[in-house]
């Protein structure tokens, strides 16, 4: 009994190809890598109010109920408030809030450019409590010590 010790491919050889061809697999996840380059910071940089937020090394709490979420930014000699990437007033959140009443432990969360000066963040956290919103979280990046 001989057999073949190897199996080698040649003109002379009748048997089947049995290898799988990669190639065309290769090709289509290359094409879809460089799909998900080409959209992932389209997605990810999408965010409307852009705000540049001060730096903690605490780690963020996770909440059960989406909070508001308020934006002071800084806009040339004036800082404009934001609730849901929608520019609001003073007056308009008192409004907002007089026909509809927050719950207790309704959550809100305020962003602030950092280079805004403390007693205009706190005339919004004055005006949030005077509307009844008192579970309040000021947003910060995150930086590793």
């Amino acid at each position: 009994m001989a057999g073949k010790a190897f199996s080698s491919y040649s003109d002379e050889d009748d048997g089947s190809l049995s290898d799988i061809n990669v190639t065309p697999l290769v090709d289509v996840v290359l094409v879809l890598l460089i799909v998900f380059m080409i959209t992932v910071p389209a997605i990810v940089g999408s965010a409307r109010v852009k705000v540049d937020l001060p730096e903690t090394s605490a780690v963020a709490s996770e909440s059960e109920n989406l909070p508001l979420m308020f934006a002071l930014k800084h806009e040339g000699e004036t800082s404009t408030l934001y609730l849901n990437d929608n520019p609001i007033t003073f007056a308009g959140v008192r409004e907002m809030f007089a026909k509809y009443k927050p719950t207790d432990d309704q959550p809100v969360s305020l962003s602030a450019d950092k280079g805004i000066a403390y007693g205009e963040v706190m005339k919004v956290v004055d005006l949030l409590e005077e509307v009844g919103l008192r579970k309040l979280a000021l947003d910060t990046k995150h930086v590793a010590k």
